[in-house]
């Protein structure tokens, strides 16, 4: 499945001529949700997930004005867990949204000794609504080698619904210290080693979006041979929890910058942190908020888009991707850009 045709825009600069050919990519701050919007040059789209029930589908619909669309392409929700699928509802009816990718049924049942509060925010609960919203929107449910093209981006399911790739991406060459990988069982949830992780590359330019994998399928994508080759760049698994960005993974896919989709008092944990600091090619590490769980512990305050304080600026992230691996990062919180 493909839309549209690539083409370069080109502009002068002190009397050169440049390509402007970058698919821009921005991490919506959703409060320790995720969100995060690829658009192409030519205009189209694709939303992965939706962040929570109340007031992500308005950032992200300023997200999508402020990118100059008129709607969402494509709208990819990785699992059903309320901070990914939350948001799903209201955003269709404020948004046009084209088709939706998914990894199938939820695959969470009720506790039985659920509260209200919980049943109100449970996969089970928010699952029927989700599907009610689609409506009769194209509807795709994406398993691991399934690819699709919007543009010249390709998108490639690597997991999903607890499964992984038949076959390495790439050469296949053993992961990264398999013989020493330790197992982490907490899940968090059962969807989340259900997620549609996907690989979305641009050229020569690698992204790697696992939504909330988790430590132990994340080490079947490392081992015993690399299933995703190396990447440019990694959105943290699981908003970067302790469950999840095993050292095993990330030191097979060698990040070269790796963000946080974190909020002040979820996700980033130190540990993760540390381990996408000390991974082999990595460059930096960018978060959506600074995490005050470990103010000791954090990206350089340059590299994060919202700081602690009593007012929430929502800052998202704002990423240029080109065809060679370059990446440009705009923090709009101090207007500086940087460049990878």
């Amino acid at each position: 499945m493909k839309i549209g045709s690539a083409f370069v825009f080109m502009f002068m600069a002190g009397g050169v001529a440049v390509a402007k050919d970058d698919l821009k990519i921005t991490a919506i701050d959703v409060e320790g949700g995720f969100a995060t919007l690829y658009v192409t040059p030519q205009g189209h789209s694709l939303l992965i997930d939706t962040g929570w029930p109340t007031g992500s589908a308005t950032q992200i619909a300023a997200a999508v004005k402020a990118a100059g669309l008129k709607g969402i392409d494509y709208l990819l929700v990785t699992h059903y867990h309320v901070d990914h699928v939350g948001g799903a509802v209201e955003l269709m009816s404020l948004v046009p949204v084209g088709t939706v990718l998914d990894h199938g049924p939820n695959r969470e049942e009720l506790k039985p000794s659920a509260n209200p509060k919980y049943l109100s925010m449970a996969p089970a609960t928010l699952y029927p609504k989700y599907v009610e919203a689609i409506g009769k929107r194209p509807h795709r449910v994406l398993k691991p080698g399934d690819t699709l093209s919007i543009d010249a981006m390709k998108i490639t399911a690597v997991d999903a619904d607890g499964e992984v790739l038949r076959a390495p991406l790439e050469k296949g060459e053993p992961g990264a210290d398999c013989a020493s990988a330790t197992t982490n069982d907490n899940l968090g949830g059962e969807e989340n080693p259900r997620s549609l992780g996907v690989l979305i590359t641009w050229g020569k330019t690698r992204v790697l979006s696992l939504g909330d994998t988790t430590w132990n399928l994340e080490n079947r994508l490392a081992c015993p041979r690399d299933l995703i080759g190396p990447v440019d760049l990694m959105f943290a698994d699981n908003h970067g929890t302790e469950n999840a960005n095993s050292p095993t993974l990330v030191n097979t896919v060698k990040p070269r910058v790796v963000v946080f989709n974190n909020g002040a008092a979820k996700g980033a944990a130190a540990q993760s942190i540390q381990t996408a600091q000390a991974s082999p090619r990595i460059k930096a590490i960018w978060q959506i908020h600074f995490s005050e769980q470990h103010p000791e512990v954090n990206a350089p305050q340059a590299n994060i888009a919202n700081l602690s304080g009593p007012q929430d600026d929502h800052h998202p992230l704002q990423i240029a991707v080109n065809r060679e691996g370059g990446l440009e990062f705009t923090n709009p919180r101090t207007g500086a850009t940087t460049r990878y």
